[in-house]
């Protein structure tokens, strides 16, 4: 009989008692902890035993488990609503399915929250969600807490903001580079590493034995003459490209993108043809590297429809040019005949035979791919066999809802289906049962994805995965350097578990934040803005994100800003959007801003420097609109402060946009009524009312009486009346 965890925070012989979990939570009460734990062996149970000593230690407080997938948020509100014990009901789901003003009312409850990090992140950009409360916020899959991914972003206002912060990171692989980890923990402020592997004397009673095996499936004659052909396309491109000095020996997708995004750098900076020309040659070598990459790894079909739709494409040129190149048209036709042959790529052939000769009735699988179309062929070619039950699970697009999703893994775990074909999007988090079997259709060079893959076997019972590798193609080379990959995070976990890797000095601290100085500043900050307006949460710049017709960002009751990439002002000229973007500024704002954010104007479009010259002249002198130049979007960041700071402090001008929730009060509806009347701003409406004492009275007020209100010039005075005074013209 098992023993069960006692605390009277955790229900009854609900969760099994671990050891090495105990050990973690234990830790992870008293510190901000990265957890990392092999897939299957219950970090979701240290999550809960953690939250059960905060809410011991600070009643009345709430919990908040992230996950990066709305399935998972619903997987976890379930684990926790059955085994935690507290003094509230609230277990609540956080997404976007809910409304952002149902939201706002829920986080004001005591309770626990499940929620995706774009929500959080959304949330507390808008001023929505306030972390004061929050005792407890455990950011599941932690490792993907790097770069521009909400996490970092949520961790920060929640050390800002609580009165009690403790973080909790799970993963069960933080990857293969110290940078990276260490950039992890940097941006969840981790104070402590509890790393427990496989081969721990703690954790080994409870793990089962993986068998590893890959199968070398040999290609055949045509396959072979269609990657000659598509190899030499791309070996022409590539060689063109090192002769002008741009690639140095490697030319891998990696290389090609990398490269790809440098010459739209130089392009930015310089107006020169032989540039443009190698973006063409890049952009040419990466379609040809792509389609080598759907022969190899995928099959005819997958190359098939990418041929088809190169075909359609009349926009590029590379696309053009490419097919007229002798390799690549060579190339089309071996894949044509191959299509119009349904010839299959031997890896599902070898699938098949997999499955007809290991599966028993009683066993399950998930074959994993990196396509969703492979995803159709796999489960087409499998279900044509006795024993076989497949399911599709793909991630939320079309078909693949939410709803859909959490349906088919229902059917999964019922036994009603014994093969799950899947995406990436089965690798992360989910909980879905354990299988005898695991397959990769094809390596993936991620050590990350890898473990997370083959930890969906070997859980309860002894497990198997089998690896299908295409020879001599890039299978072979995305196996070994998962496998090395793997190697090396091993040994970076060791060092970890040793407490050798530690969290940067320049860490920030609660001391630091509690320095800052909190701005009143209030920015309308169109919806589609989503970094800048992160970015000026930061600052504690009060966002108001909504959807703006007119403008990007409004700091006062004059003031508009509308802000444009150098690449973007050049696109808004060819497809003629500038000039009425520009006309409507003038016409709705009094102080119409522009910003162009970017190194250079020229070199984005074919377009000429004349054209952008005179876009230019033609805003500054006929719309007589400021351009403000930024570099960066750091730097468009501190403009837009300084802007609402000169409004809204030195001028003492107040903010206001119309179409907000209706007030209620009647105060607030009076305020509201006069707000509404040109250049008025919630300020300027109460100093009118206490002026005149009532809404009749404003609007019964001549222009001079108007004047003697600070704020209201003889311009905004005469605006007033000439609205108030003019006669509807219906119809």
């Amino acid at each position: 009989m098992p023993e069960y965890i006692e605390h009277p925070k955790i229900e009854e012989e609900t969760l099994e008692s671990r050891a090495y979990q105990e050990v973690i939570a234990a830790e992870a009460r008293d510190e901000n902890s990265l957890c990392v734990l092999p897939t299957g062996l219950g970090k979701t149970a240290v999550a809960i035993m953690t939250a059960a000593h905060r809410l011991e230690e600070l009643p009345s407080t709430k919990i908040l488990m992230l996950s990066p997938t709305k399935p998972l948020t619903e997987q976890h509100k379930e684990n926790f609503q059955e085994k935690l014990n507290t003094e509230t009901d609230i277990f609540q789901v956080m997404t976007g399915e809910t409304r952002p003003e149902k939201r706002e009312e829920l986080w004001k409850e005591i309770g626990c929250f499940f929620a995706t990090p774009q929500v959080v992140e959304n949330d507390l950009i808008s001023g929505r969600l306030d972390l004061t409360d929050f005792s407890f916020i455990v950011f599941d899959e932690c490792h993907r807490a790097t770069g521009d991914y909400p996490y970092s972003f949520i961790a920060e206002k929640y050390i800002k903001q609580a009165e009690n912060p403790r973080i909790l990171g799970l993963t069960a692989s933080p990857g293969g580079d110290k940078e990276k980890i260490d950039e992890v923990a940097e941006n969840l402020y981790i104070d402590n590493f509890e790393v427990r592997t496989e081969d721990d004397p703690d954790v080994k009673p409870y793990v089962e034995k993986k068998n590893i095996n890959w199968k070398n499936i040999p290609l055949n004659r045509n396959f072979k003459r269609c990657k000659k052909h598509l190899e030499a396309a791309k070996k022409t491109r590539v060689k063109k490209l090192e002769s002008k000095g741009y690639l140095d020996g490697s030319s891998n997708k990696k290389d090609l993108l990398k490269l790809q995004g440098k010459l739209r750098k130089q392009a930015a900076n310089k107006d020169d043809p032989e540039i443009y020309q190698a973006i063409s040659r890049t952009a040419a070598a990466i379609k040809v590297d792509h389609a080598l990459e759907l022969l190899e790894t995928q099959g005819i079909k997958p190359l098939y429809d990418f041929l088809e739709k190169m075909e359609k494409d009349e926009n590029s040129k590379a696309a053009k040019r490419l097919l007229n190149d002798k390799d690549f048209q060579n190339a089309r036709s071996v894949c044509e005949w191959m299509y119009n042959n349904e010839k299959l790529h031997p890896k599902l052939k070898e699938l098949k035979k997999l499955f007809k000769n290991k599966l028993t009735k009683k066993d399950t699988a998930i074959v994993f791919t990196q396509y969703r179309n492979t995803v159709d062929r796999i489960k087409q070619q499998i279900e044509e066999l006795p024993h076989i039950n497949p399911l599709k699970f793909k991630g939320q697009k079309g078909e693949f809802t939410q709803k859909k999703q959490l349906e088919i893994l229902e059917k999964f775990k019922e036994d009603k289906n014994n093969v799950l074909v899947s995406t990436s999007v089965g690798e992360e988090g989910l909980d879905i049962p354990a299988v005898d079997y695991v397959i990769f259709y094809e390596p993936i060079p991620s050590e990350i994805r890898t473990i997370q893959r083959k930890g969906r076997t070997g859980r309860q019972e002894e497990g198997n995965v089998y690896v299908l590798i295409a020879e001599n193609t890039r299978d072979e080379a995305y196996y070994w350097s998962s496998k090395n990959k793997e190697k090396k995070m091993k040994s970076i976990l060791k060092d970890l578990k040793d407490k050798d890797l530690q969290v940067s000095n320049d860490q920030k601290t609660l001391d630091s934040f509690s320095e800052e100085d909190e701005s009143g500043l209030i920015i309308y900050v169109d919806d589609r803005e989503n970094r800048i307006a992160k970015e000026l949460s930061k600052k504690e710049v009060k966002v108001r994100k909504k959807r703006l017709n007119i403008a990007d960002f409004i700091v006062s009751d004059r003031a508009a800003v509308e802000r444009k990439t150098t690449k973007d002002f050049s696109d808004s000229i060819v497809d003629q959007r500038l000039f009425t973007q520009v006309q409507e500024l003038k016409e709705e704002f009094e102080k119409p801003i522009i910003i162009i954010e970017g190194e250079s104007l020229y070199g984005h479009r074919d377009i000429h420097p004349n054209a952008i010259r005179g876009a230019l002249s033609s805003i500054v002198l006929d719309y007589q609109i400021p351009i403000v130049w930024t570099k960066d979007e750091e730097e468009t960041v501190e403009n837009l402060i300084a802007l609402a700071k000169r409004e809204q402090e030195e001028q003492d001008r107040g903010i206001s946009i119309r179409g907000e929730q209706r007030p209620t009060t009647e105060k607030e509806l009076q305020k509201y009524v006069v707000s509404g009347l040109p250049n008025i701003s919630d300020k300027l409406a109460e100093r009118l009312l206490e002026k005149f004492g009532s809404v009749k009275e404003v609007f019964n007020s001549s222009e001079t009486e108007l004047k003697k209100v600070e704020g209201i010039g003889e311009g905004k005075a005469e605006r007033i009346r000439e609205i108030i005074d003019k006669e509807y013209q219906g119809g």
